[in-house]
């Protein structure tokens, strides 16, 4: 299968880079905080015909999407998605949502709850958001903007050691992304706050979670996640930190097929 590249203007004025490949049943998959939509790239590697069609978009501020000066909330993000799903007319959709994407992926769940099949976070952001003591709120905020900066956040979230080619090119796309969705990207993990909504969410939903994740760690999961949507599950992934997709891509694509159906 190839992949095809669009530029997709939504109805807003944003314009996201977009590529996808495959036919039938279509998945969109959200990328997280710092990075573009190439951190699935193993995964689109690994997707089979039988999975259907897959999406992957930069979010605003990454790879090759509009890079606004402002405009980095949460709320700015899930408009885009929304948008998205709108403007591709998408239907009968798995939507995936790793880390911030995960956040961002429970408010669409709750803004096009028709328009999805299944819904897999993948360590997600809580809807609640993450509490962060002002000393690591800085630490972050130095380290962003900068490759060595990259190197040194990645290199703390993994729990695994990646193929080499996959981290550089992660720790690249990371480097690559605007100081502005880096600083107000990381400022919606700390202020998502509609977590008293999530139990109204009725898609059928599995949480994926490392299970040596030290960021958003599987305990955070279930009291976070889990336990306050409908139904959910939590399944880990053996071994992995907060990239599995790139820590471990052949048993985390294989368990994230086995959750979309």
């Amino acid at each position: 299968m190839g992949i095809t590249t669009k530029r997709i203007e939504l109805e807003h004025g944003i314009a996201l880079h977009l590529r996808e490949m495959g036919e039938g049943k279509p998945t969109l998959l959200v990328h997280g905080w710092g990075v573009p939509g190439t951190v699935w790239d193993p995964v689109l590697a690994r997707w089979t015909e039988a999975a259907g069609r897959v999406l992957a978009p930069d979010l605003r501020g990454t790879g090759w999407s509009a890079k606004p000066r402002e405009g980095y909330t949460l709320e700015d993000d899930v408009r885009d998605v929304v948008a998205l799903i709108d403007e591709l007319e998408l239907s009968d959709l798995a939507l995936v949502g790793h880390s911030k994407g995960g956040a961002i992926a429970q408010a669409v769940a709750l803004e096009r709850p028709k328009a999805l099949r299944k819904l897999v976070l993948v360590s997600p952001v809580p809807a609640s958001g993450v509490a962060l003591d002002e000393p690591t709120i800085a630490y972050f905020e130095s380290m962003c903007g900068h490759r060595e900066g990259a190197s040194t956040l990645i290199g703390a979230m993994l729990a695994m050691t990646p193929e080499p080619a996959l981290l550089e090119a992660l720790v690249a796309s990371m480097a690559s992304v605007c100081i502005e969705s880096l600083l107000g990207g990381f400022a919606a993990w700390r202020n998502a706050n509609f977590g008293d909504r999530i139990g109204a969410i009725e898609t059928p939903t599995t949480v994926l979670s490392g299970a040596a994740e030290q960021v958003l760690s599987p305990e955070l999961m279930r009291t976070m996640v889990v336990e306050k949507i409908p139904g959910a599950t939590l399944e880990l992934i053996p071994g992995a930190g907060h990239y599995p997709q790139i820590e471990c891509p052949d048993p985390f694509t294989a368990m994230l097929l086995a959750a979309i159906g």
